[in-house]
Order: structure tokens, then sequence, then C-alpha cells
């Protein structure tokens, strides 16, 4: 249990003094959020969504959150004598808490069944599970999670806080930053996509960048980020990247920006800062985006002008005979254009003769 001024002076430095908050009412012990409608003592809830101000105000959780401008919608003229906080966003205070009050289990020690390799350094808060791997030169900082059957290259680098999932590889070389969630099977600094045509052959090139995430990145299961050829590959501090993606080589990907599963980025891409990736959205390489893009799920990018934008192109599902229709209708289009610019030509040439009296 927590004391509600305990959690909020916590989620107040975990947001950098960014969050606004205001208690009154008291200062209930609380454990868990539970939904308005389940809520007891001992539970707190939060309305992000005015439309369910009237279930929020007959909630008995201990403790309500809710921004101070939805008060009157929600309890009238007069404030109910209970613990209230307003919150500037109750969604964040949630993200927040829920960190406090669900930590990540750590038991700092190397585990006898783990292999930490001479020349490895591993902070003694850090764990290292049973069966994981350390190479030599690789550095573990302080209270980071090493979890079961993780391999850590030689000389690769994680940062403070740090928890890294079951069996996820972390290659040689490879930066991670401080606070980074790594979810199981990630695989970071693999080989970049590299070949050389010769002759109807494909000679590979060895990839001798670097894999390197700043502080506060999450990294979804079963996502790879290619180390780069020359230079590195990067992702920016509080990046979220969810499973199943795939970053290729020398990507530079900015700050705060967030992915949805499935996304493919081919190399040499820069993203700025701020840019929403919908699912299963296909990115040409070599190409710019700027920040403060989004981009819908689905999406295939080939290339990009200089300003912020926010495009979409997916084609949505139709019953099977329509879309045949439609597909027969699309592989005709190159035909169809053709077509129309020797209609516009002759459309043309017939205004120029009526123009001139010759029709």
């Amino acid at each position: 249990m927590h004391r509600i001024e305990e959690l909020i002076e916590r989620v107040s430095k975990l947001s950098k003094g960014r969050l606004g908050m205001r208690l009154t009412g008291g200062n209930p012990a609380v454990s868990r959020f539970m939904p308005p409608h389940e809520a007891g003592e001992g539970d707190m809830s939060f309305l992000s969504d005015p439309r369910y101000a009237s279930t929020f105000a007959q909630s008995r959780a201990a403790l309500l959150v809710l921004r101070e401008k939805d008060a009157a919608s929600v309890f009238g003229e007069t404030l109910p004598e209970r613990a209230i906080l307003f919150c500037d966003d109750p969604y964040a205070f949630f993200a927040f808490a829920s960190q406090i009050l669900y930590p990540v289990p750590r038991t700092p020690g190397v585990s006898p069944q783990a292999w930490v390799e001479e020349g490895a350094e591993v902070d003694p808060t850090a764990e290292v599970a049973p069966f994981a791997v350390v190479r030599r030169g690789a550095k573990v900082g302080a209270n980071v999670l090493v979890s079961s059957g993780v391999y850590i290259g030689e000389n690769a680098s994680v940062g403070d806080d740090t928890v890294i999932y079951p069996n996820a590889v972390l290659y040689a070389d490879t930066v991670v930053g401080r606070g980074c969630t790594i979810q199981s099977c990630a695989v970071l600094g693999g080989d970049g996509f590299g070949f050389a045509p010769f002759r109807g052959e494909w000679v590979k090139i060895p990839q001798r960048g670097r894999t390197v995430l700043g502080d506060d990145v999450e990294i979804g299961a079963s996502t790879t980020v290619d180390r780069g050829a020359l230079d590195d590959t990067t992702v920016g501090d509080g990046t979220k990247i969810d499973n199943q993606i795939q970053l290729g080589h020398n990507d530079r990907i900015g700050r705060h920006c967030v992915m949805a599963s499935c996304v493919g980025i081919a190399g040499s891409t820069v993203v700025g800062d701020h840019v929403m990736i919908g699912g299963a959205a296909m990115i040409n390489g070599h190409i710019e985006i700027p920040s403060g893009s989004a981009i819908g799920p689905a999406t295939a990018i080939t290339g990009w002008g200089k300003e912020p934008q926010q495009l979409g192109g997916f084609f949505p599902a139709l019953p099977m005979r329509d879309f045949k229709l439609a597909a027969a209708i699309t592989a005709r289009l190159p035909e169809m254009r053709r077509e129309l610019k020797a209609l516009q030509k002759e459309v043309a040439e017939l205004r120029k003769l009526i123009r001139t009296g010759e029709a």
C-alpha cells in the first residue's frame, strides 16, 4: 500500500515535475487501479473520457483522478467529501503510478548457472539470471535485469535500470541506454542486409557499425535493429518500438517516436522526432521523414517532401467479388492512362479546329 501523497511525490519525480497535480479530501492508502464500477477500498480510478462521467461519480474507489475542468460534469457544483486528485493528464498519472505500483522484480547477483566471461563488468546491484551470457568487455549497469537466455556480446553496454527479457540478443558493441526495456527475442546489432552484386552473385559486405539506443527506449518482442554498415544505427531517447519490427542498417530514428507492430524500415532512412508510424507500414530506404509526421497503418512510403505530413495509403477490405473487380481495374490503369492522354490530345486538336473554323 502507498499513501497517495507519497505516490504523488514519486510520480512528480518520474514526470520531472511536468505533471500538475492537486489533492483534496484526504490521504488514503492505495495499492492498485481498477475500473470505476469495480473499484473499492484501496483502489484508484481515473477519468480520461468525460463520456463516462456518470459512472465515475458513483465509483467507490478510495481515490478518484480527473481533470479539474471535468469536475463540474462529474460532481456538479459541490465536491463530495472524499479523496480527489485533480491532474493535468489522468492517463499519464495512471502510467507513471503503475510503474511505481508494479515494479519489475530483481534479485541482485549473478546466478551460478549464468556465464559472465572474464573481463566483463556487472554492477553488484544487477541481476544476471540462469543461462544468461555476458561476454568479455561487456558492461552491465546498476539495477539492470538480464533474464534467462539473454546474450550480451563482447564490448556491449547496458545502461542503469534497463530490463532485458528472456532470450533477447545484444550483438558485440551494441549500446543500450538507461531505463530501457528489451522484450523477449529482440535482436539488436545483427548484421545489416548488405551485399554487393558481382557477376550474377551477391557478395557479403561486413557490417562494422553498431546499434545504439538512447535512454528510455522500448524494443518489442522479436523486433530486430540491424547494426550499421559503416556508421551506427541509432534510436533516440524515449522512442517506443512494438513487436516484430525491422529497422535496417544505418537507420536513424529520432526521439519520442512510436511504431506499431510489423513496421519495416529499409536502410539509411532518417526518421525525425515525435513521428508516429502505424502497424505494417513499409518505408523505403534513403529517405528522410521530418519530425512531427504521422504514417497510417499498412502504408507504403517510397519518398517524402521537406515538410511534416500525415500520410495513409492502405486499401480497405472489400467483398471478394468487389475486390477482384477493383484489382482488374487497377491492373488496367496504365492502359487507361494512355487512352486518356490520347483522348485529351484529340480534344485539344478539335478545339483548335473549332476556333479556326475548320471543323
